[in-house]
Parts: structure tokens; C-alpha cells; sequence
């Protein structure tokens, strides 16, 4: 007679990571460089965290933490480096965001996956 054996003995878990994108990592990447810099700030609370990004080439955004505060920023492509356009701790509404060269509708995808409620923040 053969017994049975407990999955929980056959099976570890494993936890996966999630995979993330070349493209995503290289915007990471660019963010980071950006927060990275001597700082009352960084001696304080560290080094700044990139914890969202959103991509439609050649644009990007992204949201970050940095001790007790954060924000997002927006990122453009050239010659295949992404180069940070902005990065702030405030709300400056879509036409701004267009202002600063991300086509409308573009802008208006980005801000949905990165900013979700974005809509209901004040505008400009």
C-alpha cells in the first residue's frame, strides 16, 4: 500500500520577483542617477527610491520616496538614454506635463498607470 505524502513536504515555496523590462530598468537607472547626490537629505534619509514606472516610448514617468516624501518624474528618451525632464514633489497638472513636450494623450496614459486618482488632483 503506498501512503500519501504532504505537498508541504514535497514543495518549498518560492517566492517569485517580478520581472522587470531592460527598458524599465534603464529608466530606474536614469531616476536614481538623479537622486543620487550629496544632500542634507540623502545623509539623512539615504538614497531616494524609484517604487513606480510607467513607459510609452520615448517617454516615461515614475513615482519615488525619499525618506518622508516623494513625487514622480518625467523622463524622455534620446539617443537611447533616458534623461530625466522633471522630477517633483508637487502636482502640476496635464497641461504643464504637455508643456513639457509629452504629447496629451500620451501623457494622459502615463498619468493613469503612475497617478491613478490624477484626475481628481487641482488643475492648473
Amino acid at each position: 500500500m503506498i501512503g500519501l505524502i504532504g505537498w508541504n513536504s514535497l514543495v518549498t515555496p518560492v517566492f517569485a520577483q517580478p520581472v522587470i523590462s531592460p527598458t524599465v530598468q534603464a529608466v530606474q537607472q536614469a531616476l536614481q542617477k538623479d537622486m543620487d547626490y550629496p544632500s542634507k537629505a540623502r545623509s539623512q534619509f539615504g538614497v531616494g527610491q524609484v517604487t513606480k514606472v510607467a513607459v510609452l516610448p520615448p517617454h516615461a514617468m515614475a513615482t519615488w520616496t525619499w525618506g518622508p516624501t516623494g513625487g514622480w518624474a518625467i523622463l524622455i528618451q534620446r539617443n537611447n538614454k533616458w534623461q530625466v525632464i522633471t522630477r517633483r514633489d508637487d502636482w502640476i497638472g496635464l497641461r504643464s506635463v504637455v508643456k513639457l513636450g509629452i504629447p496629451q494623450p500620451v501623457a494622459i496614459q502615463l498619468l493613469d498607470q503612475i497617478i491613478p486618482d490624477w484626475r481628481s488632483l487641482p488643475s492648473e
